[in-house]
């Protein structure tokens, strides 16, 4: 195989493929990157840790057809300081590779593609279209609720369902839940339910931006999105997905609306002198229309805010829950106030605001 390639290309290629590189594996071909040419003028370079894999197709000059894998962080490391000009890449029969940029020069060794992973063929034909707006502002409102907890492993990801012309997207980790709901252009036949986990719905986010669209292919127990040049292909979470809306409450004794950009900020400040022993914050609805934010740790000291809100049914209440589950949802939610309501002291809460969205967030004892 024999290549040219501009740098700018190759490293934009390599930083969206090696995120599926997992350096500790046990196999040691998945520590490389697959590299193989298509046609006179293009590439592919594939990266995968057999859970999720990565393809991205670029432009190359091919001089001489051919496949090799490389080890993906020295690669990476090489081009990243290449000088900002052409890179030749040739591999010899041993599987030896040279590298030349300008007049520096490489030799890595490479493994043959034989035992690197196969990825299933994939047909557009019967694939959805999905705005990546649309998608994108989905996964910001619910990817930080999602479990990290590897004991709960069917929390280890979110729930998409496209059914009905509608998206809806549930990811929670037991403590708190977020669950948003947005109309797509879809034909009304489809009908997707499929657990994706976080470290696909992480590449999906990066690979998406605010135009254009998304194509999703499910295929089995794997899904397949295909945007502009990249392929992400992801193995599927097994199981069943706990039924979200047994954890929405459907009653609303005191109802507050605040500001959220105030709300975040005094969240924030007051947080500051929580610790391990105490997590809580404390919110004191009162009924000269207002928030009382406080937080006391022992050893430690203790803060108090006031903020401006709106009691709009109900009258007081003091309830506790920790700070940085209503710092999460209170940064990703663009709206200018959000609809906090309550029940009592150890029921959950819910923040609504955005049409389709509801975040449920569970209380903490308070001392």
């Amino acid at each position: 195989m024999k290549i040219k390639v501009k740098r700018e290309n190759i490293v934009k290629g390599i930083s969206i493929v090696i995120a599926a590189v997992n350096p500790r594996g046990t196999l040691p071909i998945l520590s490389n990157i697959l590299i193989e040419t298509l046609n006179t003028n293009q590439i592919k370079l594939t990266g995968t840790d057999l859970e999720i894999g990565i393809i991205n197709i670029m432009d190359a000059e091919v001089l001489e057809e051919g496949t090799i894998t490389i080890p993906a962080k020295k690669f990476s490391d090489i081009v990243r300081e290449a000088p900002k000009e052409e890179i030749e890449i040739t591999v010899s029969k041993n599987n030896s590779i040279q590298i030349k940029t300008g007049k520096a020069f490489f030799k890595l060794m490479g493994l043959a593609k034989d035992d690197y992973p196969k990825f299933p063929s994939v047909s557009l034909e019967n694939a959805i279209t999905l705005e990546q707006k649309v998608l994108k502002e989905c996964i910001k409102l619910i990817a930080f609720a999602i479990s990290t907890d590897e004991t709960r492993y069917v929390l280890n990801g979110a729930l998409v369902s496209i059914k009905n012309k509608e998206l809806k997207m549930i990811a929670t980790d037991g403590r708190r839940l977020a669950a948003i709901e947005s109309e797509v252009t879809v034909p009304k036949s489809v009908n997707v339910i499929a657990i994706i986990p976080t470290k696909a719905i992480s590449e999906i986010n990066k690979n998406i931006q605010e135009e254009g669209t998304i194509q999703l292919i499910e295929s089995g127990n794997q899904i397949v999105f295909c945007v502009g040049d990249t392929t992400i292909i992801s193995r599927l979470i097994e199981g069943n997905f706990p039924n979200y809306k047994q954890v929405i409450p459907t009653e609303e004794e005191i109802v507050v609306t605040v500001n959220r950009e105030k709300f975040l900020a005094a969240m924030r400040r007051v947080s500051l002198l929580t610790s391990l022993e105490a997590q809580a914050v404390k919110l004191d609805v009162v009924k000269t229309n207002k928030i009382i934010l406080s937080s006391r740790a022992p050893n430690l000291g203790e803060s108090k805010e006031e903020i401006d809100a709106t009691i709009e049914k109900g009258g007081e209440i003091t309830i506790g829950f920790n700070p940085h589950y209503v710092i999460d949802v209170l940064k990703n939610i663009d709206i200018e106030e959000i609809r906090l309501s309550l029940i009592s002291p150890e029921k959950p809460g819910v923040i609504k605001g955005r049409e389709g969205y509801v975040y449920v967030i569970m209380p903490m004892q308070i001392g």
